[in-house]
C-alpha cells in the first residue's frame, strides 16, 4: 500500500511523508496512530536472518539472502538452534551468494563477525523462550561496520486463556 518511504533529506520531507502515510493507512482502513521515523541504513547486502520452532525437530536458525532476492534465489541455511557465532559465521560460508558479502566486484565486504552475533542471539531467543513460535527480520543490511536489522516479526504463542482461534 506504500508503506514505507525512504530517503527523506530533511525535516520538511520527513513531514510530508508522514501525513501522506497516515493517509494511506486510513484510506485502507487501518487505525493509523502514528508513523516510525528511522535514519537510513547504510547500503550492504540484505539478509534474512530468522528462526522457527519445529514441532518434530524444535528450534532452528534460518540464514540467507534477503530483502527482495528473499524469494527469487532461495538461498537460505537452516541449522538446529542454539548456535554460537563461530558456527553462525561458518553458515553463511554455505550460501551460493555468499561472494556478495566478500565484497563482490569491489564493493566493501560485510562483518561477518557482526552478522554471526546476531545469527547466534536470534538463535539463543528462539531456545530459550518456548512462548516464540518464529522470528524474521528480513532485510538484515550487512555492511562493513556491522549488521542492522530493517524489519523484524516475533511471533508468539497465546497462552491458551487467551487464545480465541488466534496466535
Amino acid at each position: 500500500i506504500g508503506g514505507v518511504i525512504l530517503r527523506l533529506d530533511d525535516a520538511a520531507a520527513v513531514e510530508a511523508a508522514a501525513e501522506r502515510l497516515l493517509e494511506v493507512g486510513r484510506t485502507a482502513g487501518h487505525a493509523a496512530r502514528g508513523v516510525l521515523v528511522q535514519p537510513m541504513a547504510p547500503p550492504g547486502v540484505e539478509l534474512i536472518v530468522g528462526a522457527r520452532r519445529d514441532p518434530q525437530v524444535g528450534p532452528l536458525v534460518v540464514v540467507g539472502i534477503g530483502g527482495i532476492l528473499a524469494e527469487a534465489l532461495d538461498d537460505v541455511v537452516v541449522a538446529l538452534a542454539p548456535i554460537d557465532a563461530a558456527t553462525a559465521v561458518a553458515l553463511l560460508d554455505r550460501l551460493r551468494a555468499v561472494a556478495l558479502l566478500d565484497g563482490f566486484r569491489g564493493g566493501p565486504a560485510a562483518d561477518r563477525a557482526a552478522v554471526g552475533d546476531l545469527i547466534a542471539a536470534v538463535s539463543r531467543l528462539i531456545s530459550d523462550d518456548r512462548e516464540i513460535i518464529e522470528i524474521d527480520l528480513n532485510p538484515v543490511i550487512a555492511h562493513a561496520g556491522g549488521s542492522l536489522a530493517v524489519d523484524g516479526l516475533i511471533v508468539v504463542e497465546v497462552a491458551p486463556e487467551l487464545d480465541q482461534g488466534r496466535r
